[in-house]
Formats: C-alpha cells, sequence, structure tokens
C-alpha cells in the first residue's frame, strides 16, 4: 500500500509571483510513497540549506519574492501531507505562514489559514528571483512525475541548484 510522503501541490506556488494566468489553476496533486529514496533525499537537502532561505527572508533582494516553505503536517489516516504555506514570518523565536494549496488529507487546515510552523516540520524552501524558483528541491524530484508539457513548463522557471 502506498502511504503519501507528501500529497504535493506545486503548480499554483510555483507560478504565483510568475504573474501568469496559470496561476489561477488548481494545483496538481503529486502522490509519493512514504520512503521514497529520491523524495527523502531531496527533504534533507531542503532542510540543511534552510540557513539561505533564512537570509534571503530576512533580506530579500529587490528581485526577490514569493517566499514559501513546504511542511510536513500529520495527516488523518496518519503519514504526513506536505503542504506549501507563504507569507512567511519570524516571530518571537516562532514560525508562521499561510496555507498556500487545498489540503487532501488534513480536516482541520484549509486554503489561506494562518499557522504557525514548527520547524522540525519544515521539508523544503522556496522564493522566486527574477521571475525563477530558488530552492525548491522536492518539486525538482516531481519534474520526472509529471507530464512533460507541465514538466517543460516548471523547468523553465527553476534557477540552476
Amino acid at each position: 500500500m502506498r502511504r503519501s510522503l507528501g500529497q504535493i501541490a506545486l503548480l499554483l506556488l510555483a507560478l504565483a509571483g510568475a504573474a501568469v494566468a496559470a496561476a489561477q489553476e488548481q494545483p496538481r496533486v503529486i502522490m509519493v510513497p512514504e520512503k521514497d529514496p529520491e523524495m527523502a533525499a531531496a527533504i534533507a537537502q531542503g532542510r540543511a540549506t534552510l540557513a539561505r532561505f533564512w537570509q534571503a527572508l530576512d533580506k530579500p533582494g529587490p528581485d526577490e519574492e514569493g517566499f514559501a516553505l513546504k511542511v510536513g503536517l500529520p495527516a488523518d489516516g496518519g503519514g504526513a501531507e506536505h503542504i506549501w504555506a507563504n507569507r512567511i514570518e519570524r516571530k518571537d523565536g516562532k514560525i508562521f505562514g499561510t496555507i498556500n494549496n487545498v489540503p487532501k488529507n488534513l480536516k482541520n487546515i484549509r486554503l489561506g489559514q494562518r499557522i504557525e510552523i514548527p520547524e522540525p516540520l519544515i521539508s523544503d524552501w522556496m522564493y522566486h528571483r527574477s521571475g525563477k524558483i530558488v530552492g525548491g528541491q522536492t518539486i525538482r524530484v516531481l519534474l520526472k512525475r509529471l507530464p512533460r508539457n507541465e514538466a517543460v513548463r516548471l523547468r523553465a522557471i527553476l534557477a540552476d541548484p
């Protein structure tokens, strides 16, 4: 039985800062087996480079925007649902963000809800620099699992790692 490491919705956030019409579409959900080694490595890389995200968030360049964190929240029925949150803020030693995807297996979480984000639950990060996505290690893993036209469109807006 496949359990979800993440029901990962990526296109809405990936396109959010790019000012394109596709940002209005409902994001695609990609199911990933819980013990997928590529996704586990991407999450480890995202967590290992989280300091880069905090530096950019604290002092964004004039062309940097759309800061977001992917958070692995405990899903109803077990496992975790990895979901993006934007409007990231650190205040009084806590991290806050706004849910930016429609949750699939989170009864008490909804699109647009402001939540506290426990740092150990952060599985990835990203932001836009000059219209390109910086970070997004888990997005890169999903490229080969997307339909070709979507993968091509997404590759075009990914910055070099």
